[in-house]
């Protein structure tokens, strides 16, 4: 028959158990709310930088003496070509924050070049409403390889600040 002190010791090692299965959950829901904001930062980044590839690109055609054409590759972003002094419509080829690559899919234009790109990540985006005017067409899409950031004419900037 066990001792007083033997039916402690049982006692303290269920309690551990207890404290140790409440702890485990709690440290996973902290790792899941962590993930969850990171996911949702990288789909700011990913409207931060998508906006500054739209607003550029739009900077590339409408640039007075530059024919209304589109780029015929992102790096003319960086170089305009069309001009024998240096024109920068982008200070770099930033990368995809979902990816974290410079594998961004590109949207061709009807008529050549590059009209807008967008990430191919497949991830369905936590944000789901509340866009800016530029980006009202993201609303409800199921993956982020559909928010397109697209220049066509008549359609409003991005006004990244």
């Amino acid at each position: 028959m066990p001792t007083g002190k033997q039916r402690q010791a049982g006692l303290a090692y269920f309690w551990l158990m207890g404290v140790l299965l409440i702890m485990g959950l709690l440290l996973g829901k902290a790792v899941e709310v962590s993930a969850t904001q990171a996911e949702r930062q990288r789909e700011a980044e990913l409207l931060y930088v998508g906006g500054l590839y739209r607003d550029a690109i739009r900077h590339y055609v409408e640039m007075p003496g530059g024919n209304g054409r589109y780029p015929g590759r992102l790096e003319d972003l960086l170089m305009d070509p069309r001009f024998l002094q240096p024109v920068r419509h982008l200070r770099q080829l930033y990368i995809d924050p979902e990816t974290g690559q410079r594998d961004w899919a590109v949207i061709n234009a009807p008529g050549g070049g590059v009209m807008g790109v967008h990430s191919i990540s497949t991830r369905m985006p936590h944000k789901q409403d509340d866009f800016s005017e530029a980006n009202a067409e993201f609303v409800k899409k199921p993956s982020l390889s559909e928010w397109v950031f697209v220049h066509q004419p008549g359609t409003p900037s991005s006004t990244v600040k």
